[in-house]
């Protein structure tokens, strides 16, 4: 009888792949991705759901360095499982990038820490929430500018239509249009027979696939396209994907790429480069001069207000008008009051008067803030600065529904906030 183990078979789920995890690999996990414990999860099941909740998997891909998010980003055009050889291809290119073969196994290991990746080398699988919101749409382009495969491409044409493509492609008809797209497939994929279909085309037809080759890669057709158009939707090198758009199938792109996924992958982070340097004793004391302007003009906003403030909009906020005059008052460019007004908030120093002609004035807090001494009014202020949700940088742009975004109003809430200013803090 023998006494070999036999391998582990590959993890089912990422619930399977989180149970054969050890203390410090979870510890780790839940570093990374805090949000996960609250409430704490009852077990590993559990936390595998809630790992691969859209909220949870977009904050996740938010917290990522650029060569680990472009390696997600990746993973999302590859097959799904892809092999470790497949996604360095898809960064690296053809011609292979000696930086991006070094850097990958880290990118790497931060996605299966974070549980944004689990499964060996030879299955590594993206969570499915994390490929829903990377991979290419017609509504959500891929960051990669690549459009969608070529079975997905063809699942609205007609099985006559397949066969005509795949044979003016120089192939062979089948019996059926899955294997009609594979065949397709497998011709876009092969280097050397690739090649030599786009050695035919006219050169007005690959200045089109030029053009859409980095992205958006959506096309408008009309019903009767010229010749140039034609050559490439007869082969396949085009397909339809609504009455007058076409698409450039992803193996089509790869191949005209060199098997990038990116035109640009970032493997090393930037330099960071001083601009000049300064005494601590000048820094020291440009910091204390800011702190006191801080101060000086949270008081001149909150006595200009202090008797009849602005009103408060029948949406929530403040009106343009209403910003503009504060800007005109603190001598101050329009963002930098509406940072003022959402830093009084804030600290709890302005609110709303709650009477029915409803208006902003200073809260009674305020009173007790100005008494302090101004060290202890300086922390108040940054520490409600460093922990508010709300972006006041957002004021004066629109909102998914178009809406104009309003000083103190809705729609500045964003709850990454307060991480995004503790890591800058952090690096500087």
């Amino acid at each position: 009888m023998s006494t070999e183990e036999k391998p582990a078979a590959a993890p089912r789920s990422l619930a399977e792949a989180l149970r054969r995890r050890d203390d410090a690999s979870l510890a780790a996990l839940l570093r990374s991705r805090p949000d996960l414990i609250t409430p704490v999860p009852t077990d590993l099941t559990q936390l595998a759901t809630r790992a691969g909740t859209r909220a949870s998997v977009v904050r996740a891909l938010e917290r990522l360095d650029r060569f680990a998010l472009q390696t997600a980003e990746a993973l999302a055009v590859a097959g799904d499982p892809a092999s470790y050889g497949e996604l360095l291809g898809l960064l690296a290119g053809d011609d292979g990038d000696p930086a991006v073969a070094a850097a990958l196994p880290r990118a790497l290991g931060t996605l299966r820490e974070q549980a944004l990746v689990w499964g060996g080398d030879d299955v590594l699988r993206l969570v499915r929430t994390a490929r829903e919101l990377l991979s290419p749409s017609p509504q959500h382009p891929s960051p990669t500018g690549l459009g969608p495969s070529v079975r997905e491409a063809a699942a609205g044409m007609s099985p006559g239509r397949i066969q005509e493509v795949v044979v003016a492609a120089g192939l062979a008809s089948t019996h059926d249009s899955v294997s009609a797209v594979a065949a397709l497939s497998e011709l876009f994929a092969d280097r050397e027979r690739m090649a030599a279909l786009l050695d035919e085309a006219p050169a007005e037809s690959v200045e089109v696939l030029e053009r859409l080759l980095w992205g958006p890669p959506y096309g408008q057709v009309t019903a009767d396209p010229a010749p140039r158009l034609r050559w490439l939707l007869d082969r396949g090198l085009l397909l339809p994907t609504a009455p007058g758009t076409v698409v450039l199938p992803r193996e089509v792109a790869l191949h005209l790429r060199g098997g990038r996924a990116h035109r640009t992958t970032e493997p090393v982070p930037p330099p960071v480069e001083s601009a000049s340097t300064h005494r601590p004793q000048v820094v020291d004391a440009t910091a204390a001069g800011q702190a006191y302007t801080a101060l000086a003009t949270v008081e001149e906003l909150l006595k200009d207000w202090d008797e009849g403030g602005p009103a408060v909009l029948r949406s929530g906020g403040l009106s343009v008008r209403d910003l503009k005059r504060t800007a005109v008052a603190l001598d101050v460019p329009e963002p930098a009051a509406a940072f003022w007004v959402e830093l009084a908030y804030a600290a709890g120093l302005l609110a709303s008067d709650g009477e029915e002609d409803e208006r902003y004035a200073a809260t009674p807090a305020y009173d007790e803030w100005r008494e302090r001494p101004a060290a202890e009014r300086w922390a108040q202020l940054a520490t409600a600065w460093l922990t508010a949700t709300r972006a006041p940088g957002l004021v004066g742009g629109r909102d998914a529904k178009d809406r104009a975004l309003a000083a103190l109003g809705p729609g500045l809430d964003r709850s990454a906030a307060p991480e995004v200013r503790h890591r800058v803090l952090t690096l500087l």
